[in-house]
């Protein structure tokens, strides 16, 4: 997508040749002839880079200056400031730089030297958000998937490492919660030569309402709705340029699919209360733990949308059926959970290293890494031993054959009572859950102190 620029400049002469300019190198031009208009056209759309004169005819330059700045740190915007200020004013010129200038122009200014320094800035820009992105994801697990020994997993950052190369090409990642989607979605951007000094932008389908999710995808413009009282940039548009991981895909609803199909055919979204489409340029990586083409048969979500966004499809392995990796990743989170808890990394003992192994991991990656975390914390010496581990923290289906768990025996000749049967029931889950309270509760959905009153009600003797 074309950055935007913004001119507050009171002579109209060089607003016009310099939105000509501009204009013709690919930038989306607005003017305005005071800092009051200036101010209301930036609140209304964030620009990319603002040319701020520094004597305006309602307002010093620089007090404007400190004002947008500010409001573009509440608001979470980069916005770019070149404060164009007279000739050999140095004075002005650091005051300016002060006050969150990115730059300074020299009046009368050359179209030339305008061009140069904002292409600079909006490189510094660039390079500033990689850096950024670079120290955030330092304590994501990439190190230890590249050197994975396990052939699923091996063949899968192969497979990603090929659809690097083909820059525009939808994937979709597949697999299980907690296998490391993410990290894949990572690693396909950071390989891919054209997008990896460009924006990794993440968005969990199933984490923003419904009603709020057009907005957060596509943005909207002020007066869109009650509360929007500025125009926001949706994550689409910020990840123009880079790569757009949607978590959780298969939550969308119909209506959202919709939409998001149409920015996918047409390359192009209009944001919410808009009445202008806006040109993108993106990749898409999609991960869901579901199986979409039973989802496409049940109605719950459009195949159209599925091919699309199925272009190269990769299946990301749960951690059991890579048990080869288990112990190079258990010492590589190890060795990351301690610097951040400032300890030094204890061994594994044999025993804990067949445990680990031998464990079938339902929540994966991530469950590895809280049961090492755990384990941290419990551990005082400097050894991980069995004692220190806490497995099996997630509340699992009955085992066994689940037709005889819930078959309710006849009463005296009769079928049981409602009241019989939900006895049975509670005691059969004690059973199975050693007595644990907190886990009855959570797998049959339904607070503690319900469960609770039933065991009193009915006068179950929960087992030791």
């Amino acid at each position: 997508m074309s950055s935007t620029v913004l001119i507050v400049d009171d002579e109209k002469s060089f607003r016009v040749i310099a939105e000509e300019a501009l204009s013709r190198e690919g930038y989306q031009v607005r003017t305005a002839e005071s800092g009051a208009a200036g101010a209301r056209a930036w609140r209304e759309e964030a620009a990319d880079v603002v040319i701020l004169d520094r004597n305006l005819p309602d307002i010093d330059g620089v007090d404007l200056l400190a004002t947008l700045t500010r409001e573009a740190q509440e608001r979470g915007t980069d916005t770019l400031f070149l404060v164009a200020t007279a000739y050999a004013d140095v004075e002005n010129a650091v005051l300016a730089l002060r006050q969150g200038a990115e730059d300074y122009l020299t009046k009368p200014i050359q179209l030339s030297e305008l061009l140069v320094k904002i292409r600079k800035a909006l490189e510094a820009r660039r390079l500033r958000n990689r850096v950024r992105a670079l120290r955030r994801d330092r304590g994501a697990p990439v190190d230890a998937l590249l050197v994975s020994q396990s052939a699923a997993m091996r063949e899968v950052l192969e497979r990603g490492h090929k659809v690097s190369q083909s820059p525009s090409t939808s994937v979709l990642l597949q697999g299980e919660s907690g296998t490391g989607k993410e990290v894949i979605a990572r690693l396909i951007h950071d390989e891919t030569p054209a997008r990896r000094d460009e924006a990794f932008v993440t968005l969990n389908c199933a984490a923003i309402a419904e009603g709020l999710l057009e907005s957060e995808l596509f943005g909207h413009e002020r007066g869109a709705f009650t509360d929007a009282q500025a125009g926001k940039r949706g994550l689409l548009e910020l990840a123009a340029g880079g790569t757009l991981f949607l978590d959780e895909i298969g939550e969308l609803g119909l209506s959202m699919q919709t939409k998001f199909l149409r920015a996918l055919e047409t390359t192009t979204f209009r944001r919410v209360g808009g009445t202008r489409d806006l040109p993108v340029d993106v990749r898409i990586v999609a991960a869901t733990n579901r199986n979409l083409e039973q989802e496409v048969a049940a109605g719950r979500f459009r195949l159209d949308l599925f091919h699309r966004l199925d272009v190269f499809h990769l299946t990301v392995p749960p951690l059991r059926e890579r048990r080869e990796d288990i112990l190079q990743l258990a010492g590589f989170l190890l060795e990351r959970i301690a610097q951040r808890l400032a300890r030094v990394t204890p061994k594994l003992s044999a025993e804990v290293e067949r445990v680990l192994v031998a464990y079938d991991y339902p929540g994966n990656v991530r469950e590895l890494r809280n049961v090492l975390e755990r384990a941290l914390i419990l551990e005082t010496g400097p050894q991980i031993t069995p004692a220190s581990l806490v497995l099996g923290r997630v509340p699992r289906a009955p085992a066994g054959d689940a037709q005889a768990f819930f078959s309710a025996p006849l009463v005296e000749g009769r079928p049981p009572t409602l009241a019989e049967l939900e006895k049975a029931y509670v005691e059969r889950l004690l059973a199975h859950a050693g007595g644990n309270r907190t886990q009855v509760a959570r797998l049959l959905d339904v607070s503690y102190p319900t469960v609770a009153k039933k065991i009193a009600d009915y006068g179950i003797k929960v087992p030791e």
